[in-house]
């Protein structure tokens, strides 16, 4: 049987789904803060949070695997995030996904993250994120996206068998349809795009977040929050 990519089997989401993607396709943010935005719950039932429970900020990332500036993210500032205060239990993340063209193969990507689940959800997000253009090559080649996505569930403990499950696993893909319908409602218009204990903070116009923007937006949140 061929490979299919995932596909949204409900229809009433559908259309809503192609909406947002007219609305937010992976770009830098532009505008500073944006007052009055809200992230939703600093916490859902399907999120994967890292750091401490008592951390003073919640920090929500919404992003795409196939999205460049949000593998910028991943391998140039989340690094330094988690150092500075993730680890040292100043502030709890949450990745949440926002699939971004080709949305497919986003989708898929990240389906196959959270069917891993726990650590190795995470272990495959930084091998998709940092593997991004190699992803790319690969799916526009004779082998397609299936091996190479295979390639990554392998690396994380996979078999054929656990992958082709996985892409069928409509229950998990609900749950990135609304993850992703919860962005839009949040205000969510790029990728990344991040939220600071519910509010909305996105770099200066025109380039990308640096370490140093959010750490300053970390900051005052923290200070907000004492």
């Amino acid at each position: 049987m061929s490979f299919q990519f995932p596909t949204i089997g409900f229809v009433t989401k559908t259309a809503l789904v192609a909406t947002a993607l007219i609305l937010s396709a992976c770009s830098p943010s532009t505008g500073g803060k944006s007052a009055g935005a809200t992230g939703g719950a600093l916490e859902n039932a399907t999120d994967f949070p890292v750091g401490s429970k008592d951390a003073k900020v919640v920090m929500i990332e919404y992003a795409s695997i196939t999205c460049p500036h949000c593998a910028s993210f991943h391998t140039e500032v989340l690094p330094t995030i988690k150092e500075k205060y993730i680890n040292t239990g100043k502030v709890r993340y949450v990745f949440r996904e926002f699939p971004t063209e080709p949305v497919q193969l986003a989708t898929a990507g990240h389906l196959l993250a959270r069917c891993a689940g726990g650590e190795k959800r995470d272990q495959i997000i930084d091998a998709l994120m940092r593997g991004q253009r190699e992803l790319f090559t690969q799916a526009q080649g004779p082998s397609g996206a299936e091996q190479a996505l295979l390639n990554v569930a392998v690396s994380a403990g996979m078999d054929k068998g656990q992958f082709d499950a996985c892409m069928a696993n409509q229950d998990l893909l609900k749950v990135l349809v609304d993850i992703r319908e919860g962005g839009v409602k949040a205000g969510v218009e790029g990728t990344p795009t991040i939220f600071l204990n519910g509010e909305k903070f996105e770099a200066p116009a025109a380039r990308e977040m640096t370490a140093d923007d959010v750490s300053k937006a970390i900051d005052a949140a923290l200070a907000k929050a004492k």
